[in-house]
C-alpha cells in the first residue's frame, strides 16, 4: 500500500519492535498517543500490518478496475460454426493474470444480482481475488456481450456512471493501493481523482490499449507509469514508439509496444531496449497482452530490472493460465 512519510516512518520501527506500545511510538516521533493511534488504525486498513503485535504485511497491493462480463463467442471458418460461452473482461482478465503470480490482487467492477454475476464471483474466488470491492448492482443484469470473429455485434453492458459510481464509493482503495491497473475506457474517473492530490502520494497507474493504426496514441497515457500498447503489424511499433517520445514526463514510466510475435519494444526514461521474440515466444495479443502487463507489473513490483521484469512478462504471455 501507498504510505504517507510519517507512516513509513512508524512502519520502519514495527519492523524492528513489533511489540512497541502506541505511548511509546508517541514518544518516539513526539506526537500524541490519540495521533499515533490513528497511524497504526490507517496501517492496519491499508493491509500493511496485520493485527496484534504489529505482524507485517510485505506482500505488494494491486487494484483492479474494470469490466466483467458474460460472452457468447461466434466463430464462423469454412462453413463450420461455433459457439462458445465465456466469462471475462478487463477485471477478471488481469485480475487473474495478476493472482497466477501470488499478487494481493483486489478488483473494483460492476456485476449484476444474477446468476451471471454468481459465476464472474466465482471465476475471481476460485483464485483467491478480493471480491470485497465488487459493486453488485441491484437494478441490472450482469453484462453480456455477443462476439462474431473479433467483433463485437451486440453488448449489454453498465454505463459509465455506474462504474464511476463503484469507483467512487471505493475511493479509499483505489488510491491507497502501490498499483493501480485500469481500463482505459474507465481512466477518465480514474484521472479525476487524481486530481488535486499529492502526486507522491499516489498509486502507480497501469494500463493496456491496443492501437489501431494510423490512430494517434491517446495522450492520457502519458499519464501512466506503465502502458502495455498491442500493434498489429511489426512496422507499427516504431511509428508509435516516436509519437511516444512526447509523452515521456516522469522517471519511472515505461510505454512497452509489441506485435506479439516480432518483437517487445520498451520506452522510457532509461532510453531504449528491443527484445525480438524466439519462435517459441510468440503469442496473440487479442487473449495474451494482459498476461504480459501481469508479468511485467509482477517484475517491477519486484524491484527487478526492467529487462528481466520484460522477461518475465514474455514469459507469461507466450505459456497457458
Amino acid at each position: 500500500m501507498r504510505m504517507t512519510e510519517r507512516e513509513k516512518e512508524i512502519f520502519e520501527v514495527l519492523k524492528k519492535e513489533p511489540m512497541i506500545s502506541q505511548d511509546e511510538l508517541a514518544q518516539r516521533f513526539g506526537i500524541t498517543r490519540s495521533s499515533a493511534a490513528v497511524h497504526i488504525s490507517n496501517l492496519m486498513k491499508k493491509g500493511v500490518i496485520l493485527g496484534k503485535g504489529y505482524v507485517i504485511n510485505e506482500q505488494v497491493s494491486v487494484v483492479v478496475v474494470g469490466e466483467s462480463y458474460m460472452g457468447i463467442e461466434v466463430c464462423d471458418q469454412d462453413n463450420n460454426t461455433t459457439i462458445d460461452l465465456c466469462y471475462g473482461g478487463f477485471g477478471v482478465d488481469l485480475s487473474r493474470a495478476l493472482a497466477n503470480f501470488g499478487l494481493n490482487v483486489k478488483v473494483i467492477t460492476v456485476i449484476g444480482n444474477d446468476d451471471v454475476g454468481n459465476i464472474l464471483l466465482g471465476r475471481y474466488q476460485e483464485k483467491g481475488i478480493d471480491t470485497s470491492t465488487i459493486f453488485r448492482h441491484s437494478g441490472r443484469r450482469s453484462a453480456r456481450k455477443v462476439m462474431v470473429g473479433s467483433e463485437v455485434s451486440f453488448q449489454e453492458s453498465f454505463v459509465k456512471e455506474d462504474y464511476y459510481q463503484a469507483i467512487n464509493q471505493r475511493e479509499w482503495v483505489a488510491l491507497n493501493c502501490e498499483w493501480l491497473v485500469v481500463q482505459p475506457e474507465l481512466q477518465d474517473s480514474i484521472i479525476n481523482l487524481m486530481t488535486g492530490r499529492d502526486e507522491e502520494r499516489l498509486p502507480n497507474y497501469c494500463t493496456l490499449e491496443y492501437l489501431d493504426y494510423p490512430s494517434r496514441i491517446p495522450a492520457y497515457i502519458g499519464q501512466y507509469s506503465l502502458a502495455v500498447l498491442g500493434v498489429k503489424n511489426p512496422s507499427e511499433i516504431d511509428y508509435y514508439a516516436d509519437q511516444a517520445l512526447g509523452l515521456l514526463k516522469k522517471s519511472n514510466q515505461n510505454l512497452i509496444f509489441t506485435d506479439g510475435r516480432s518483437r517487445v519494444f520498451c520506452l522510457g526514461q532509461a532510453g531504449e531496449t528491443d527484445f525480438p521474440l524466439m519462435p517459441n515466444q510468440g503469442f496473440n495479443i487479442d487473449e495474451r497482452l494482459p498476461y504480459l502487463l501481469a508479468g511485467l507489473l509482477y517484475g517491477l513490483s519486484c524491484a527487478y530490472p526492467l529487462r528481466q521484469a520484460v522477461r518475465i512478462g514474455i514469459g507469461a504471455a507466450s505459456g497457458s493460465e
